[in-house]
């Protein structure tokens, strides 16, 4: 949720830095913030259908597992009607929008079609025979789309009015669309490590049970972090050609960091503790400094966004919590001198 809401702040910011697009989608702006909601309604509508949907294939799976399952719980009439209900609201909600013309930025039909690409790969995610989440690398490519890729393209083909119609905009969409991938990929991974012995008595055919959970923490970290941190910085630059200031978060974020993971004792590390630090961290960036600093400078373009940066940071405090503790985690890394 943070992430989509950053993107959507990012969204808006695009028209307060761009004074021709300013003056056109201004006295729409109210509109778009009332509407949101509905937009929030159908995504996370369509999510719940998605979590739901995938509990009710996994019945027996995990059965096997051993794994608690709420869908299993119910009666077979009620697990039907508790699917198809977040997915009656997702898909009314998006067609009232659709109706209503309230995506015209872009053509309709693009984000439409990417709508429609959510439901379909979070069915043939889970469904038999299709059960893509049996299918190893394909699974991992599909939980990334859907849960990473996916949900910020729609944002962004819902609520972006493009600064610059020419090199600018497709590079900026092309890079993102790479960061969420192998953000999406290095996630699922992680997941799938995590859960590996449960998938394993599930009979899932995971990457991770295919290749082992070493190689996996090994191409995380040799391959799949240093391609997202080129991405992520790659990107940077190219909003930083429109938005200067937003190549601040990104600064903070790896000094940041840099401090709190002693940087400085990567080189002589123990092996097998340093193939667990660099983790989930990244995230950190996309759901907590990105919205929370995006928020913020347009905040400083419009002051009254500074209502909304404080709601925001009440309703998803973590940013804050996590960066408290990142600050007691740096000072206790500073201690002794040998901690130098």
């Amino acid at each position: 949720m943070p992430q989509v809401l950053g993107w959507i702040y990012f969204s808006f910011l695009t028209y307060f830095v761009n004074v021709k697009y300013y003056r056109y989608i201004y006295p729409y702006a109210k509109f778009y913030v009332a509407r949101g909601g509905i937009f929030f309604l159908a995504l996370i509508s369509i999510a719940a259908f998605g979590y739901l949907f995938n509990d009710l294939c996994d019945i027996e799976s995990d059965y096997l597992a051993g794994k608690r399952n709420r869908m299993a719980q119910l009666k077979k009439p009620y697990r039907f009607v508790a699917v198809a209900i977040p997915f009656l609201l997702g898909s009314a909600a998006w067609v009232w929008m659709s109706y209503m013309n309230w995506v015209f930025v872009l053509p309709v039909a693009i984000p439409i079609i990417l709508f429609i690409a959510q439901l379909l790969a979070l069915v043939l995610y889970s469904l038999k025979p299709f059960r893509v989440k049996d299918r190893a690398e394909l699974g991992v490519i599909f939980d990334a789309f859907y849960g990473h890729l996916n949900p910020v393209l729609i944002t962004l083909f819902v609520f972006i009015v493009c600064p610059d119609s020419g090199i600018w905009y497709n590079s900026f969409m092309v890079i993102l669309s790479v960061v969420c991938l192998i953000k999406g990929v290095r996630n699922i991974l992680l997941h799938q490590i995590e859960d590996r012995k449960r998938d394993n008595s599930s009979k899932i055919n995971t990457v991770v049970l295919k290749y082992g959970p070493w190689r996996v923490i090994n191409f995380i970290n040799h391959y799949l972090f240093p391609a997202e941190v080129f991405f992520l910085v790659c990107l940077t630059v190219v909003i930083g050609v429109h938005i200067p200031p937003m190549f601040i978060p990104l600064i903070l974020f790896a000094i940041v960091s840099y401090l709190k993971l002693s940087g400085w004792k990567v080189g002589y590390a123990d092996r097998r503790l340093l193939e667990f630090k660099f983790t989930y961290f990244m995230n950190d960036y996309y759901e907590g400094w990105f919205p929370a600093f995006t928020l913020t400078v347009l905040s400083v373009y419009r002051h009254e966004f500074v209502f909304l940066l404080i709601l925001h940071l009440l309703f998803f405090p973590r940013f804050i919590i996590n960066l408290v503790k990142d600050i007691k985690k740096i000072r206790e890394n500073f201690k002794t001198e040998e901690d130098y």
